[in-house]
């Protein structure tokens, strides 16, 4: 039978376990918070909770071990799959194994620092400590207060190096992001590794004059392109196990002003727009969360595709990336076949009678992006003659007519470290930059603004067409930057807008609007 006591201005209920030993007590309700104010009241919940024992509704907190409430946390989840697979990976692989037959009561705050530390030292990185860490408060904190007082894994304020914690601050803040000129670089070499596509050529451009993330540029199909010249951003499509379509990151819906230049480049991808080779479901085991999401079955066309008619995935993204940014192909970390970073290749021969020769050129042969050489070269050596060995479809470089070999150069990084989210952070910085106004930015980023400027402040034609004119400055600049560098491309897109400059037709007077970021000079 529960009995109560005061405690104060409160009052203590305690009733009878199901071992027939007594509960600690509490002095409120553990499903809403709220504190006991009479006698009645907290006699009347313990007598309700000895009958959830009895009808075993009610679990003993003494036995509930944390595999037990991680596995009904989980189930009452309804978030993207996304997310449910990254959840049911921290699970699987660092919280059940360490935690799973520990029952909620005994946990101890004293234990997970060490526990955290414990998944790095085993070789993962930083990022997955916290994530499992940052997993375990979220679970632990919907325990409370119905099962444990207080969260155990909550981080306690103020502990820790103090030297540590501002560096991980500082290398939290900074984000490599590209100025325009090196976006159209960048864009360029991309292009050429994917074979001279004016297709992706446009989806880098488009990526960094829009500010779109990644799932949403490749969700881009030929009915996004507003009548009015605007982009319509409502959908997203990510990559888990293959692509499925939803709503953009926390439903930030809308609508985006494309520069004259942009929307006419998109209305040419639009007139080449296809399906993909997606085929739904078939072939591929059940994600948590399928319920909830429509899978890409091949039925809708998209802008931007691989030369095969797929989507473009983590992997292909990642490798373009790293080769186009920082000049070198990834390498691979893996014990069973090993690889070390490349260089990219190129043959200068393509952009005049007189390329420059060897691996150390001038600012220009560095700048433009070659074309690549379509196999996989080995490293040269500084100061000695490139000669790559035979076999495996290389070509017999001895034999080779000295004539009709290509002049084979390297391409030195652009911007180290970018990614393709770094194109959005450079995005944000040219507004900036440009003193567009924050309602603008605020919506043109898929971003929400809850302040009182926010809630009151609209967007105007006015400030539109003051970032319409901004965007399209940046690209002439660009181009115009671009052609300094060399007056002819590979890629056909690129070579169409440099050709107005090869015959006098474009405007000379470079525009006021350009960030500061983009006279960092090019690497020497």
């Amino acid at each position: 039978m529960a009995y109560t006591e005061q405690r104060g201005d409160k009052w203590r209920v305690r009733w009878k376990l199901a071992n027939g030993k007594y509960s600690g007590g509490v002095t409120h309700d553990e499903k809403t918070g709220e504190p006991f104010t009479s006698e009645d009241e907290a006699r009347q919940y313990g007598e309700d909770q000895e009958t959830l024992i009895r009808l075993g509704l009610r679990k003993d907190p003494d036995k509930l071990t944390l595999g037990e409430w991680a596995a009904t946390w989980y189930a009452g989840l309804a978030l993207e799959p996304s997310t449910m697979r990254t959840y049911r990976s921290l699970l699987v692989g660092h919280l059940l194994p360490f935690w799973e037959q520990r029952p909620l009561h005994t946990l101890r705050a004293e234990e997970f620092d060490p526990w955290e530390r414990s998944i790095i030292r085993a070789g993962y990185a930083p990022r997955t400590a916290q994530d499992a860490r940052r997993l375990m408060i979220n679970i632990l904190g919907d325990a409370v207060p119905r099962y444990i007082p207080t969260n155990p894994a909550a981080r306690k304020r103020g502990k820790g190096r103090k030297g540590v914690k501002r560096v991980e601050a500082y290398q939290r803040a900074v984000k490599v992001w590209p100025s325009p000129l090196e976006t159209v670089l960048i864009a360029e070499r991309a292009a050429l590794l994917a074979g001279e596509s004016d297709d992706v050529f446009a989806m880098f451009v488009t990526k960094a004059w829009t500010g779109a993330r990644w799932s949403e540029l490749l969700a881009f199909g030929p009915q996004s392109l507003l009548p009015d010249g605007m982009l319509d951003i409502d959908s997203k499509l990510y990559e888990l196990s293959g692509f499925y379509l939803g709503y953009p990151k926390d439903g930030s819906l809308r609508a985006v002003d494309l520069p004259p230049f942009l929307a006419a480049l998109l209305r040419d991808v639009a007139g080449r727009a296809r399906a993909c080779t997606c085929s739904g479901r078939a072939e591929r085991p059940p994600v948590d969360g399928d319920e909830v999401v429509e899978w890409c079955t091949g039925r809708r066309r998209y802008l931007f595709l691989t030369a095969e008619g797929a989507h473009f995935g983590r992997g292909w993204s990642s490798a373009t990336m790293r080769a186009a940014a920082d000049g070198v192909y990834p390498g691979r970390d893996d014990r069973r076949w090993p690889r070390p970073p490349r260089p990219v290749l190129a043959d200068a021969a393509v952009y005049g009678p007189a390329p420059p020769r060897g691996r150390a050129q001038a600012l220009a042969g560095d700048a433009w992006p070659g074309r690549p050489v379509r196999t996989p070269w080995p490293y040269a050596v500084a100061g000695e003659e490139f000669v790559p060995p035979r076999g495996r479809g290389r070509p017999d470089w001895p034999n080779w007519p000295e004539a009709e070999r290509p002049h084979l150069v390297t391409w030195l990084p652009i911007r180290p470290g970018l990614t393709p989210h770094g194109f959005r952070h450079g995005h944000q910085t040219w507004m900036d930059d440009a003193a567009i106004k924050k309602a603008l930015k605020v919506e043109r980023m898929g971003h929400e603004d809850t302040s009182m400027s926010g809630r009151y402040g609209h967007v105007t034609e006015g400030m539109r067409e003051e970032l319409r004119s901004v965007l399209q400055g940046l690209w002439e600049n660009a181009i115009a930057e671009r052609f300094k560098v060399w007056p002819t491309s590979p890629v056909p897109v690129l070579d169409a807008e440099l050709a107005r400059w090869r015959e006098g037709q474009a405007d000379k007077v470079i525009s006021q609007f350009s960030p500061r970021n983009s006279r960092r000079a090019l690497p020497a």
